[in-house]
């Protein structure tokens, strides 16, 4: 039996034995229903939608014929099979308004079941992803981040390293680092600020690639049906090996190939397990997400532009007595640190403080002369 404490509706609305449940209840399902709800009260609203998707599911797939369930399941196919599938309606004649209603019902149920199928299968991690997670974080309080929203979204990692995770995107992480190395799984893209330890290298395991950092700021792009993985440096250096070479590190970062320098990229052909450096063109750069070519040189520059780039950068919302802070000015230059210490920083100028609560960046400060 799962343990169905961390399912979403969509992930019960798959689940067979909630179906049965839901479709033709047997007294063993009941109960097993009955008293799993009432030690896990917090999911009545998650069951309620995950009941109502069933039977609408079920309701359409009884105006359609049996021909048109089988185009169904094809399209469902396709779409876990291949991400981003479209799903495309099968062209039929249309005979009378009776035919043109059930074939309005096939197309309905063939993108609602897709959708729902691409939800639950195409949101789920790769098996490469799953296995690294659990060979790199051997750690009972792993935490993971899938963005499934349509904008970037931004992480602080246990050590304050800052993380802007892309759409479609998933990051995995102990909730405390060890004391020697600090270790973290990617599929998908994501930007990294990372917090400067000599002692505690800093590894992104994305693919069949691994990324070495002390503390430096980078770009990487590792979708798992890519045929590419992508590393971008913006600050510092970074040593880039594949994963078959894990044994050898050291060799690895003696060679120049491994090592990455700013406004440099290296592509791993995943197929080959070959590497190619190259510098970004200028074509490349205006491609890149804002962060890796944004500039953090303030003179004079009112803290309203100050936190009007932050927001925009980090996808964060700031909240402060503009009235209050109308006269402050931030003359300083920032570089690669991450969100919280380019905040610490700027706080400290102009004698504010701040704080995180429910996502918000919240300042405390006082009027400037």
């Amino acid at each position: 039996m799962f343990d169905y404490k961390n399912f979403s509706a969509n992930d019960f609305a798959m689940d067979a034995f909630f179906r049965e449940w839901v479709l033709k209840p047997t007294p063993d399902a009941s109960a097993f229903w009955k008293n799993w709800l009432w030690q896990n009260p917090e999911k009545s609203e998650v069951i309620e939608k995950a009941r109502k998707i069933v039977i609408t599911l079920k309701n359409a797939q009884e105006e359609i014929s049996e021909d048109e369930i089988d185009v169904a399941v094809a399209q469902i196919v396709a779409a876990a099979n291949q991400r981003g599938a479209q799903p495309k309606p099968v062209i039929r004649p249309i005979w009378s308004s009776t035919n043109m209603i059930r074939w309005a019902a096939s197309i309905v149920a063939v993108v609602g079941l897709t959708w729902y199928a691409y939800d639950y299968w195409g949101n789920r991690p790769s098996e490469l992803y799953t296995q690294t997670v659990a060979t790199v974080v051997s750690n009972p309080k792993m935490l993971e981040t899938f963005n499934k929203s349509s904008e970037p979204m931004v992480i602080t990692l246990p050590d304050g390293s800052s993380v802007i995770l892309q759409p479609k995107s998933r990051i995995s992480y102990p909730a405390q680092f060890e004391d020697s190395v600090r270790a973290v799984v990617l599929s998908g893209e994501a930007f990294f600020e990372v917090a400067k330890n000599p002692q505690q290298p800093f590894l992104v395991y994305a693919n069949e690639l691994i990324t070495k950092v002390l503390g430096t700021s980078f770009t990487i792009k590792a979708f798992a049906n890519d045929s590419q993985v992508k590393v971008i440096v913006k600050t510092g250096k970074v040593w880039v090996y594949t994963a078959k070479d894990a044994q050898r590190p050291q060799a690895i970062e003696a060679t120049a190939q491994a090592i990455l320098i700013p406004n440099q990229q290296i592509t791993l052909l995943r197929e080959k397990l070959a590497l190619q450096k190259a510098n970004i063109s200028a074509q490349m750069m205006r491609e890149l997400p804002s962060i890796q070519t944004q500039s953090f040189e303030f003179k004079h520059t009112p803290l309203s532009e100050v936190f009007q780039m932050l927001e925009s950068t980090y996808h964060v919302e700031i909240d402060y007595d503009q009235q209050l802070m109308s006269a402050c000015e931030l003359t300083a230059s920032l570089g690669d640190e991450p969100l919280p210490e380019k905040l610490k920083l700027i706080c400290s100028v102009i004698e504010a403080t701040y704080e995180v609560q429910e996502g918000k960046v919240v300042i405390h400060g006082k009027a400037c002369n």
